[in-house]
């Protein structure tokens, strides 16, 4: 079985909906996801469930966790839907297993942050280290499956380049500003063609594994 891991349920939404026999199970779901048995979980933004895991881990005894969702560029290189290999916060094995599968479109170390990268933040951590992007979890993900010895392979997709910041009606939950809508309706239809890639590449990561 596989443990795939997100932030919220909103970045599962269509690999959920492709899961043949899924179920619900009280923290997550259940299924078959590319003729593989899978389980999904999730830990808040910024991994403040991430304690939750383990006790996940006992039950389900996963052969490896695949820590997934979105994040923010740190290279100019990188744009919004290319997926992302994070070196740091994966097992040695399987990153380079996956990399010979011309799955990823990049690969390297993510920067943990504990809000949401502006701008500035990104382009400061281009200038000051080798970081290719930003999350709030995976880190957290790590620490649980370094403790647990549970293998690890992390691969995020790209939400936001470099010189973009998510809208902050996403952000803090607040109605827009004037001359925001229109950026914050852009960002929304996005992430709908995204979530979808997401799972297309998810889907295409599990059946080689």
């Amino acid at each position: 079985m596989f443990l795939l891991v997100f932030a919220l349920p909103e970045e599962a939404r269509v690999v959920r909906r492709r899961l043949r026999h899924a179920k619900s199970d009280g923290g997550g779901w259940r299924g078959v996801l590319a003729d593989r048995k899978v389980a999904i979980r999730f830990v808040g933004i910024g991994g403040t469930a991430a304690d939750k895991l383990e006790p996940a881990l006992l039950e389900l005894k996963p052969r490896l966790i695949l820590s997934s969702g979105f994040a923010g560029s740190t290279r100019s290189l990188l744009e919004p839907g290319d997926f992302v290999l994070a070196t740091n916060y994966s097992t040695a094995k399987l990153g380079a297993q996956l990399m010979q599968q011309k799955i990823i479109d990049a690969a390297g170390v993510f920067t943990h942050v504990a809000a949401v990268a502006s701008v500035e933040d990104k382009w400061a951590l281009n200038r000051s280290q080798k970081s290719v992007a930003v999350d709030m979890e995976s880190e957290s993900i790590a620490r649980v499956c370094c403790r647990t010895n549970t293998p690890l392979l992390t691969v995020r997709m790209i939400s936001d380049g470099i010189n973009e910041t998510i809208p902050e009606i996403f952000v803090r939950k607040k109605a827009p500003r004037a001359g925001e809508l229109a950026e914050a309706i852009h960002f929304a239809s996005r992430m709908l063609r995204l979530t979808c890639k997401l799972a297309d590449r998810l889907e295409s990561v599990v059946s080689v594994l």
